[in-house]
């Protein structure tokens, strides 16, 4: 299965946001023509939207109805009668006239949303999700885990009791050291989990206060076991203005087989640790 991570920077955009949307359904188009299956943008990617809504008060609402009312259905003309599954990264979204940090998914000829449930602190105009969405995608079960989820043990967990094949992480990160969390929290989910991860971060600047600077580099991170022959840990360049398009090669029935695999790391293991006393030798 090919992988198409998309670290979209946010530096240079088009002059308008026809030019814009445009861009983008060309850019998938073509990734799909190429034999894309996933294709991959960051967290807060249509948040550079901002450079076309500047009224500030009514930002959110301008970008968040822009999302739902107008760039979905224009990509939905190409994506019908595909198998593609697309994540846009994430922008906002209204739901209750709250604000929610929230990836469109397109899957299996639908569109519908991931929230962020564990927001940063200034992620202030944002209210937590309360839930991840467990779909199959060709046969894998997959969830999308979004930035700072990743790096939560406790939803770990619930990812390693619904046998979860394979996550994607849309990020973005101010500095080496989040994108290093990031990449290296992903990587130890990938061990625990026996679960294929692929993190894309967002890249450039912006005047848009929420993604003002971003920067980091991609990561496609494999189970570690024996039968995996490819790299486990996988990264694109380090980046912090220019545009970084990746491919990855998942092998669809070796993840499957190695959530079964009575190996060292044992991923198939579900069993509640709840019970477990912690005893404090003083």
């Amino acid at each position: 299965m090919k992988i198409t991570a998309v670290s979209y920077s946010i530096s240079s955009q088009p002059s308008t946001v026809k030019q814009w949307k445009e861009n983008l359904i060309q850019e998938i188009r073509t990734l799909i023509i190429e034999g894309s299956e996933v294709i991959l943008y960051p967290e807060l990617f249509l948040m550079g939207l901002s450079d076309y809504f500047l009224d500030i008060t009514n930002q959110l609402s301008a970008i968040a109805n822009y999302i739902e009312n107008d760039l979905l259905p224009s990509l939905e003309l190409i994506l019908t009668n595909t198998k593609v599954l697309l994540v846009l990264g994430s922008g906002p979204k209204i739901l209750n006239n709250k604000f929610f940090n929230s990836a469109p998914i397109w899957s299996n000829g639908v569109w519908f949303f991931q929230d962020k449930i564990h927001l940063t602190p200034w992620e202030v105009n944002f209210t937590s999700g309360s839930e991840i969405k467990i779909f199959s995608y060709n046969g894998l079960k997959t969830a999308i885990v979004i930035c700072f989820d990743i790096e939560q043990p406790g939803l770990a967990l619930k990812l390693k009791e619904e046998g979860v094949h394979f996550i994607l992480v849309p990020s973005a990160t101010v500095n080496k050291n989040g994108n290093q969390r990031v990449n290296r929290c992903a990587s130890s989910r990938s061990v625990e989990l026996g679960t294929a991860i692929l993190t894309v971060p967002l890249i450039g600047d912006s005047k848009c206060d929420l993604v003002d600077h971003n920067e980091g580099r991609q990561g496609f991170f494999l189970p570690s076991q024996e039968l995996v022959i490819d790299e486990q840990e996988q990264f694109s360049n380090y980046s912090l203005f220019e545009k970084i398009i990746s491919h990855f090669e998942l092998d669809i029935e070796l993840i499957k087989e190695l959530k079964m695999k009575n190996a060292e790391t044992k991923p198939y293991l579900t069993k509640d640790h709840t019970n477990i006393k912690l005893i404090k030798q003083l």
